[in-house]
Order: structure tokens, then C-alpha cells, then sequence
């Protein structure tokens, strides 16, 4: 596992996949009319967008400390 343990290229690997996945999340739904048209969409969309950026952030507190 210590390809992946913070500070590895693969604990790297792992933020910037969140981080794209969180882009991606919100460019093209959050932002989408049909969700944004939508409360009930938009809010799960956003509570998606929230998660990945949550663990985008919980991912590099542990990554760049080490």
C-alpha cells in the first residue's frame, strides 16, 4: 500500500482525480439548465459536487502534511 499512502505519486493520483471529478461534477451538471431547472436535481447535483470536493480536501490535508 505504500504506492498509495500520502505523499506517494499514487496518494497524488488519487487528489487530482477528485478534484477533476468535482470540476466535472459541477461544469456539467450543476451548471446543466435541465438540473438547474429542477430543485430537487440541482441539490444532489450540488451535495455531489460538495462530497468530491470534501474528499478532494480531506485527501490533500493528509497528502501534502507528509
Amino acid at each position: 500500500m505504500t504506492d498509495y499512502s500520502p505523499g506517494s505519486f499514487g496518494c497524488h493520483e488519487a487528489l487530482h482525480m477528485a478534484s477533476v471529478a468535482a470540476d466535472l461534477v459541477d461544469t456539467t451538471l450543476v451548471q446543466h439548465p435541465a438540473v438547474a431547472a429542477e430543485p430537487e436535481w440541482l441539490a444532489l447535483a450540488e451535495a455531489a459536487h460538495k462530497a468530491l470536493f470534501d474528499l478532494y480536501q480531506a485527501i490533500g490535508a493528509k497528502h501534502l502534511a507528509d
